[in-house]
């Protein structure tokens, strides 16, 4: 980019440059610049343009930190729902530990005779003389 000095104004091709648009960019003279809120600009809509990027970069902002409000409380919420949820089923089991016990053991007993049943069907249905019997027979042992 071209140094400031060796710049001429936009509009004054003759007249060197004194600054640059904060907004767009574009080299002006002393006689063309436009000073809003301490900023120089090449024309009055460019500072309008940037006083309009600038409400609408707050609104984002502002957005952005209720949506992230918003997550957080949503985060808290689901926290304290899963604790009481916990806590339900912490009590449950206390007042009903024998129940919850014997339904355990009856499930584990059910899983086993699936396991057990599974493991025959697999074993019917491979042939005794099967290569792959063999070899899974002979790396066990």
């Amino acid at each position: 980019m071209a140094n400031l000095s060796e710049t001429y104004c936009l509009n004054h091709p003759d007249t060197p440059a004194a600054a640059r648009c904060a907004t767009c960019g574009k080299h002006v003279c002393e006689k063309c610049i436009v000073v809003r809120n301490g900023v120089q600009y090449c024309s009055g809509a460019c500072a309008d343009a940037a006083e309009n990027s600038v409400g609408r970069v707050d609104a984002a902002v502002e957005a952005g930190r209720r949506n992230a409000a918003r997550a957080r409380l949503r985060g808290f919420i689901i926290l304290i729902i899963l604790i009481a949820v916990a806590a339900g089923a912490w009590y449950y089991y206390k007042t009903h530990s024998k129940e919850v016990d014997s339904f355990v053991q009856k499930s584990g007993q059910k899983v086993q005779k699936g396991l057990d049943a599974s493991k025959k069907s697999i074993q019917k249905s491979v042939p005794a003389d099967s290569k792959y019997k063999r070899d899974r027979e002979g790396s066990i042992r």
